[in-house]
């Protein structure tokens, strides 16, 4: 099975969804330029113009974010029919998850049974939750299950399982055989997910964040201002996710009719497993738009209301007909691996000119930059002028009464993940002081220096301060519905990556001063009161960090929740005073300068404005000001880093998550050489 199978797509479906995908890149490339530009403008304003009064006090750590490589062996519900069958599963160390006949097979090198890219999966451990999904991806035979087969195979206690479901793509069932074994492997998919997902938002390469930006306002020329969860993953698989969001509707309303059945039966035909496999494939399509969060079921649900057809202008929606096919997964499948390949290709078309691009760009804006900022500073103060009245009416009568709450509940989520990585530290601050009292120079001490700088790589000691993130899941969700905000999966790791990235950079402060400090000319207690006054310094600095993160958190997921909403109130009444701004900044001669981005940004001033406002009444501080970019900033800082191209996909390699071999920092070679080296 680990070969690719002929498609179960004729030439003329192939052919529409080749078109769809042209059309898609013909409506967004010219939404991306427009953002590269613009994002191009904005890092130069930001080197040249007043740094940040209070700037990050801790040390960054040179080591990315990592997928920890698992495997073990479990049981997959796969084949036809479907049966509980032994396989070797692997979580390779970029995100991607194989399964193989038997572990022999994996250390020979053999071809996988079939894999997948963990990115957009949810992970469920309940088979409970995950048969009430199935109810609800059939609602006409909800609560009427007296026609299922009795020996249904989803009906057969599992003691251990773990869904891996999916917006898009087929169910992966699984089961391990212990509790400590799907422990294990919750912890390790999670991860996966999490990491596979946020790869842009953890990117500060301009062309990452052009990217969402252009995402965001293409589909907000098509009408959807809300924000939820479609921009988790590569470039490429936003963009499939996107094209898949337009066409699920026609293809469930012409398959789900045809599948025979009923209730459970025939929402297992539609995420069936099929023989589809091999990299960058997937399986069956569910339900519309499930949120991706397993503690959360009522979230889940809420999502299965039918999406309605976006108004997408020149795009058009004659589909053809799909045509009867024994297994709909097989035609699910089918089309998002051949929209997956188009987006792939298109933006792999798109490089050299983007690379062109971006090197033209900072030759001719850097230059400019000054006429640029004052332009835009006086058309900014025209908007301004133009839309104070009904922006303010909109503000005071949708956002404020709501506003107080959701900083608070952002304040509560945010709070609580870091400080329990503040404990985590100290934890591992105080066991390393008491080991090197104890046991300077033996294999102990190296390993308990190790076992510090690998905790935020180490997923069970993180584990509770991810689920500090995830505790406000659903207050959050409730309140921020209203506004069309539907992406608490992309908060939720927001947070975690949040959370990891400040102890990973305590970790690294801690070991580079504790390694200044040390010499071997202490004793044990001289060293073990160089290291108290090192974890004080680190503290205050964790400290410090700490509330500048949770200030920038608040303001840019407030904005997240806030601006699409407040964009899509002012659209009939504001949005048709732009063209007479159009001629000053066409006059300026520079794609970086919009009409529509000034205007935004005219918008996203006044909402931060009110967000500090209420900051400062939730913090009881003097100042929560920082710059809108500071605090727009995404939590990894990865120099260099990109978007995942498409040329380093197919290679199969990961340049951004690093091997499972740690590189901890040498902390001090007491009392004989290399002791605190790894």
């Amino acid at each position: 099975m680990g070969g690719r199978p002929s498609s179960p797509l004729d030439k003329q479906q192939q052919q529409h969804l080749r078109g769809q995908v042209d059309i898609l890149m013909r409506n967004f490339l010219p939404c991306y330029r427009g953002q590269l530009a613009a994002s191009i403008l904005r890092q130069i304003s930001r080197e040249l113009g007043p740094q940040e009064p209070a700037g990050s006090q801790l040390l960054r750590s040179k080591k990315l974010p990592r997928v920890r490589e698992h495997r073990g062996p479990l049981t997959q519900l796969r084949g036809h029919p479907p049966r509980w069958q032994p396989i070797f599963c692997v979580l390779r160390g970029d995100g991607r998850l194989e399964w193989f006949s038997h572990k022999e097979e994996y250390e020979n090198g053999g071809h996988p049974l079939g894999s997948t890219a963990l990115t957009g999966y949810t992970l469920l451990t309940s088979q409970r939750e995950y048969l009430r999904l199935l109810d609800a991806l059939c609602p006409d035979s909800l609560g009427d299950h007296t026609q299922e087969e009795p020996d249904s195979l989803l009906e057969v206690p599992v003691s251990f399982p773990l869904f891996l479901q999916h917006h898009f793509r087929r169910h992966l069932c699984f089961s391990a055989a212990t509790r400590e074994a799907q422990h294990a492997w919750r912890l390790a998919l999670q991860g996966g997910i999490r990491l596979r997902g946020t790869v842009l938002q953890r990117s500060q390469a301009p062309a990452a964040r052009a990217f969402l930006d252009a995402v965001r306002l293409y589909r907000q020329h098509q009408g959807h201002f809300g924000d939820d969860d479609v921009t988790l993953g590569s470039d490429a698989e936003v963009l499939t996710a996107v094209l898949m969001r337009e066409q699920l509707p026609a293809l469930r309303a012409e398959t789900l009719p045809g599948l025979r059945g009923s209730g459970r039966a025939r929402a297992w035909a539609w995420t069936e497993v099929c023989p589809v496999s091999g990299p960058g494939t997937g399986g069956g399509i569910r339900a519309l738009g499930f949120p991706s969060h397993d503690c959360r079921l009522n979230s889940l649900l809420v999502s299965l209301t039918p999406i309605p057809a976006p108004c997408l202008g020149s795009v058009p929606h004659s589909y053809p007909a799909w045509g009867p096919l024994d297994r709909s997964g097989q035609l699910l499948d089918a089309v998002h691996a051949a929209v997956l390949a188009g987006a792939s290709a298109g933006l792999r078309a798109f490089q050299p000119e983007k690379d062109e691009l971006l090197a033209s760009l900072e030759k001719t804006i850097r230059p400019d930059v000054d006429q640029l900022l004052r332009q835009r500073a006086r058309v900014a103060g025209r908007l301004r002028t133009d839309i104070r009245g009904p922006l303010e009416s909109c503000l005071r009568r949708e956002v404020d009464p709501q506003l107080p709450r959701v900083v608070q509940t952002l304040l509560r989520t945010v709070e609580a993940s870091l400080e329990a990585v503040r404990t985590l530290l100290v934890q591992g601050m105080d066991r390393l002081s008491r080991r090197l009292r104890q046991s300077p120079s033996g294999t102990r001490l190296r390993r308990e220096v190790y076992s510090f700088g690998e905790m935020p790589w180490d997923l069970a000691l993180m584990q509770t301060c991810y689920r500090e993130a995830e505790r406000s899941h659903g207050r959050l969700g409730q309140l921020a519905a209203p506004f069309g905000f539907l992406g608490m999966q992309s908060l939720v790791f927001g947070a975690q990556d949040l959370a990891q990235q400040l102890i990973a950079d305590a970790v690294a402060t801690f070991l580079q001063l504790a390694d200044q400090c040390l010499t071997m000319a202490l004793n044990c207690d001289q060293a073990a009161q160089r290291l108290e006054r090192v974890r004080g310094r680190v503290l205050k600095k964790f400290e410090s960090d700490s509330g500048l993160a949770q200030r920038r958190f608040i303001r840019g997921w407030g904005l997240c929740i806030f601006l699409p909403f407040v964009l899509s109130q002012l659209e009939p009444s504001c949005k048709k005073e732009l063209p007479e701004f159009e001629g000053d900044v066409l006059a300026v001669g520079s794609q970086a300068l919009t009409t529509e981005g000034i205007y935004e940004d005219v918008i996203r001033g006044c909402l931060l404005q009110r967000i500090d406002r209420e900051l400062k009444k939730t913090l009881g501080a003097n100042d929560v000001s920082c710059t809108l970019d500071g605090c727009l900033e995404v939590p990894w800082e990865q120099e260099g880093a990109d978007e995942e191209t498409e040329a380093e996909r197919e290679g199969g390699t990961c340049p951004r998550q690093p091997g499972s071999g740690a590189q901890i920092q040498p902390l001090c070679p007491l009392p004989s050489q290399g002791t605190f080296q790894s």
